[in-house]
């Protein structure tokens, strides 16, 4: 492993902490259902959000296009864009994964996804984005920490 490495757990958890959290969630309300919304302001609600989601996981995918980047959730990024949607949040991906999650939690009115959410946004923060940083930070130095303290994290 080089300095730009991280642990090959922390890497092959990326695309499963939504996931896994999102069907604990599905499983909790199984059985003991919990409605936050009457049920059709909660589906609009919910439509909203997995919709303005969209932008931001799109114009990061342009980006990474742009700069010949494969989109690999199990992969250090060793590119630093900082254009388009990157001059909002530097994380526009798991923005939108937020956003989607959070409206599928209203989609399905569900009070147990939405309490889910904290601890997911919490774990994507400590285990993949904080670790993506070192990372970054490693290769690009101040041009990086000066990104950081020009765009904020999530937005």
């Amino acid at each position: 492993m080089n300095s730009y490495s991280y642990s090959k757990n922390s890497i092959e958890t990326k695309p499963f902490i939504y996931t896994n959290l999102f069907l604990i969630g599905v499983l909790i309300e199984n059985f003991y259902p919990a409605s936050f919304f009457p049920a059709r302001p909660s589906i609009i609600v919910g439509v909203f959000l997995c919709l303005v989601s969209l932008p931001f996981i799109i114009l990061a995918l342009i980006e990474l296009h742009k700069a010949k980047v494969i989109f690999d959730p199990k992969r250090a990024r060793a590119t630093l864009i900082t254009t388009s949607i990157y001059k909002i949040s530097r994380n526009p991906a798991y923005l939108s994964m937020v956003l989607f999650y959070i409206g599928l939690a209203f989609f399905f009115n569900s009070i147990w996804m939405i309490v889910i959410v904290p601890p997911a946004i919490y774990m994507i923060q400590k285990f993949c984005i904080e670790q993506e940083e070192k990372v970054l930070e490693a290769r690009y130095g101040t041009y990086f920490t000066t990104y950081k303290t020009k765009v904020h994290r999530w937005i």
